[in-house]
């Protein structure tokens, strides 16, 4: 997929923002403030609804207006347009129209563009709590298969109303209305448990045909033979990586036991203490946990090894090739890291973005078109 043209109006600073990109490499500099990031948002926003950096809607309004529209007009590997409009009004929901019809839902659009995002907030995959690492696996599967996308938006409602009936089973005060609610908590267990259960046969299948990637991008791109990979740790769930074929219902049923030891303990704190969004997905550097082991190097390589496999597997998955945005990774990256993955990637024909202070900030070959945009006060100068 690739964007040819991009329309932003009162989108940030963008009050009126039309530019045409190169088919390649598209450097976008300036100052900070001058509205770089905000591009790369407004394609993330056509491509997953949303930016990649996390703010609300309301926040990427202009501030002296009261809606946004971003438009991009884009051309898929098969030659075919695809057109995709987004408009926000701080008075209405989101409005999202495409190719394939109006008043479409994220879940609509989501894949159709797929989008790799390199960020300074990523450096939080490999450092950080389980959360930015399940946030990280859940965006590329909800990219590559519509299926585990519906299942996200099916658990998290589902752990609503769970939630909702835990707060509300531990305020009833008669034993008939207590048995009440333990029956109808028991209904939404059973959904809780099917759809988890589901979630998690897809993220283990996931980290399987990941990991062959995983370790083969970390040795490209730190020229390293050290041991790496990812293993799947989910909750309540006994030793997952050591079964060749995972059954259903065997998953279902370790869940079931783990719901009835831990009821009495979500009764009292009114939340779901056990499922898929307690997952775990442990990243490994010579069989120690990355997190505490590897050192800043490594957790340079592994972060950008893991972006770069992110873009190779949805690339497979959706035979489609990735947007890729690299948005102010030299505060944090090491630059022949980033330069030798971009020019690894521009051999892949990937369009890519890249946003910088200075243009000369990176050394591309000398064989790859590239695109300079200057940015001030959001207008493309």
């Amino acid at each position: 997929m690739r964007i040819n043209k991009l329309i932003l109006n009162n989108f940030r600073n963008h009050i009126d923002s039309e530019i045409e990109f190169s088919p390649a490499i598209n450097v976008i500099w300036g100052n900070n403030g001058a509205g770089k990031t905000s591009i790369l948002e407004a394609i993330s926003v056509c491509s997953i609804s949303k930016s990649f950096v996390p703010h609300s809607d309301i926040s990427l309004v202009n501030k002296d207006a009261k809606s946004y529209t971003v438009t991009a007009h884009c051309i898929n590997e098969l030659q075919v347009p695809y057109k995709i409009n987004i408009s926000f009004s701080h008075r209405s929901p989101k409005q999202i129209s495409s190719n394939f019809g109006n008043k479409l839902l994220p879940k609509d659009i989501i894949g159709v563009m797929p989008l790799v995002v390199l960020s300074p907030d990523n450096k939080s995959i490999t450092n950080n709590s389980p959360e930015f690492r399940r946030h990280f696996v859940n965006g590329i599967l909800a990219q590559a298969n519509k299926y585990y996308l519906e299942k996200l938006f099916e658990i998290r409602k589902i752990l609503k109303q769970r939630n909702t009936l835990l707060q509300q089973l531990k305020q009833v005060q008669t034993f008939a209305e207590k048995q009440n609610y333990l029956q109808l908590l028991e209904h939404w267990t059973d959904f809780f448990i099917n759809t988890s259960a589901e979630i998690i046969i897809r993220r283990n299948n996931f980290i399987r045909e990941f990991n062959p990637l995983f370790v083969d991008a970390y040795q490209t791109v730190s020229n390293s033979k050290e041991d790496v990979k990812i293993i799947y740790l989910p909750d309540s769930i006994s030793d997952i990586n050591k079964i060749e074929i995972i059954d259903k219902e065997q998953i279902k049923s370790e869940l079931h036991l783990r719901a009835k030891q831990v009821q009495d303990s979500e009764i009292k704190r009114n939340t779901t203490l056990f499922g898929p969004q307690k997952d775990e997905f442990r990243i490994l550097i010579n069989g120690g946990t990355a997190r505490e082991f590897a050192s800043q190097g490594q957790h340079k390589s592994i972060l950008i090894a893991l972006k770069f496999s992110e873009f190779r597997y949805l690339a497979t998955q959706k035979n489609e090739t990735p947007i890729i945005l690299f948005d102010d990774i030299f505060s944090e990256l090491d630059i022949l890291r980033v330069e030798k993955v971009i020019n690894l990637l521009a051999d892949s024909s990937a369009q890519i973005f890249i946003t910088l202070t200075e243009p000369n900030l990176i050394k591309f070959n000398n064989d790859i078109q590239k695109t300079f945009f200057e940015i001030n006060a959001g207008k493309i100068l």
